[in-house]
């Protein structure tokens, strides 16, 4: 799906045959694979251009690319919870997983927090922090935490 080499200006990302530059790469074997990645290009980056349950959010020409699973936080409410976002691929069942990406750690851990506060505060953050897993950016970017769905 994705191919990842060293340009010469960084590592370039080729994506169903579009070359981008790589921004973020976040991939683990919990979450199947890759799970987040963000590139810059001129060429549009579309879900459809990843696997099924993809959704692509743009900002000029840079792309964050997210597979949804992982990122539906609503879904440790149970199944059949309705997530704020109307675009957002309906999925029944929660993730075995939750990641949670952000520009910073200090970003990351705030959005754990929150997240925690909304939909599971039976835990504290120093606890989910505890037991969550990191994640190396391919790119030296600030790491990926990943929080699994039965230590929640």
């Amino acid at each position: 799906m994705i191919t990842i080499r060293n340009g010469a200006n960084g590592k370039v990302a080729i994506i169903n045959g579009k070359t981008y530059t790589l921004v973020r790469y976040y991939e683990h074997t919990a979450l199947d694979g890759v799970f987040f990645l963000a590139v810059a290009g001129r060429v549009p980056l579309k879900p459809d251009d990843l696997a099924e349950h993809w959704q692509v959010i743009r900002s000029g020409n840079v792309y964050l690319a997210l597979s949804a699973r992982p990122f539906s936080y609503h879904l440790i409410e149970g199944e059949g919870a309705k997530t704020d976002a109307p675009n957002w691929p309906r999925l029944k069942s929660p993730a075995a997983c939750y990641a949670f990406v952000g520009p910073t750690e200090e970003a990351v851990r705030t959005q754990i927090e929150l997240t925690l506060e909304r939909y599971h505060a039976r835990i504290t953050l120093e606890d989910a922090l505890d037991r969550s897993t990191k994640v190396a950016d391919l790119c030296d970017g600030p790491p990926a935490y990943l929080l699994r769905a039965d230590r929640l």
